[in-house]
C-alpha cells in the first residue's frame, strides 16, 4: 500500500508486514530502499539502493508509544510533522511532541519545541 512520496527522493513510501523478534510491525519505506543480506547475513541496503528512509511501526516504543500508524505515517509524507502523544516511565504524565522525517533515522523527535 502506497502511503505518499518519500521526503527524499520523491518515491512512493509504502507498508509492509513484518514479523521481527515475533513482534509485528509494519514498516514503511521509500521503494528505492531496498535492503539484502550480505555475506555475514547482516541486513544492509543492496548496492542499488537509491534511498534509505525507513521507519518501523515501533521506533517509538522506547517512549511508550506502541505503534506510529499508517494514518501517522500517510500524514507526515503529506505535511512534513505532525504531533505525536508519548509517555514517560510508569507514573510520568504524557507529552506532546512534533515528529519530523530524518535522512539518517527515519524521523525524529523535536526535543526542544513543546506543542501548544
Amino acid at each position: 500500500m502506497v502511503l505518499g512520496k518519500c521526503p527524499y527522493c520523491g518515491g512512493a513510501v509504502v507498508s509492509q508486514k513484518l514479523t521481527i523478534q515475533g513482534q509485528k510491525v509494519n514498516l514503511y519505506s521509500c521503494e528505492h530502499a531496498k535492503k539484502e543480506r550480505d555475506i555475514n547475513d547482516d541486513y544492509v541496503f543492496s548496492s542499488d539502493a537509491s534511498c534509505r528512509f525507513r521507519v518501523y511501526s515501533n521506533t517509538f516504543l522506547r517512549w511508550n508509544k506502541r505503534s506510529l500508524s499508517e494514518y501517522e505515517m500517510k500524514q507526515l509524507l503529506k505535511e512534513g510533522q505532525i504531533t505525536v502523544r508519548l509517555h514517560g516511565r510508569k507514573g510520568t504524565s504524557e507529552y506532546f511532541k512534533y515528529i519530523i522525517p530524518d535522512p539518517e533515522y527515519g524521523v525524529s523527535i523535536l526535543w526542544d519545541t513543546e506543542v501548544a
